[in-house]
């Protein structure tokens, strides 16, 4: 993914370099598009963070350059986990698990059972259970000092919801 926004870091550098030559109106054409062009990059990081499971104490990663990426030691996401990002931040940051595996199937195609989906939650670095509400994910970290709730009981069985939308408006794909 980084691969795409360096090559649009390079487009708006190689218009900006064209600027700096240019006669009459064209320096100020490409700076334009070299501006635009920025905006696009900007964009692209905020939804590749959007949906991609990134580790919660780094932040969004994608601004960053290859050299750098190569130097962390950061644990790769598989697909599905990207997936489940992605279809919890689009219900808001937060969603039951009936929404998860109906987002899920409507946004990827990708159908799952419940119990392989609570515990591939459960397992995730960068996804909580919300305080209070069993069977509740959510894609921000708790407060410091919170005990994040994994969306399990005390007995460590999982919680059951049958909450989620009930008209195609409120279904955010």
């Amino acid at each position: 993914m980084s691969e795409h926004i360096e090559s649009v870091k390079g487009v708006a550098s190689f218009f900006r370099e064209q600027a700096r030559d240019a006669k009459g109106s064209w320096p100020a054409q490409f700076n334009m598009f070299a501006d635009r062009l920025d905006k696009a990059r900007d964009e692209l990081v905020r939804l590749y963070g959007l949906t991609s499971a990134l580790p919660p104490d780094l932040g969004n990663i994608f601004d960053l350059p290859p050299e750098l990426l190569g130097e962390l030691s950061i644990a790769k996401t598989d697909e599905l986990e990207d997936q489940l990002v992605t279809v919890i931040n689009a219900y808001g940051g937060e969603a039951s698990l009936d929404q998860i595996l109906v987002g899920l199937f409507r946004k990827f195609q990708v159908s799952q059972k419940r119990r392989f989906l609570q515990n591939k939650l459960y397992r995730m670095p960068m996804v909580w259970g919300v305080d209070g509400r069993k069977g509740i994910y959510t894609t921000k970290e708790p407060p410091e000092g919170a005990m994040p709730d994994r969306g399990f009981d005390g007995n460590r069985e999982p919680a059951l919801v049958s909450a989620g939308p009930t008209d195609e408006e409120d279904v955010p794909f």
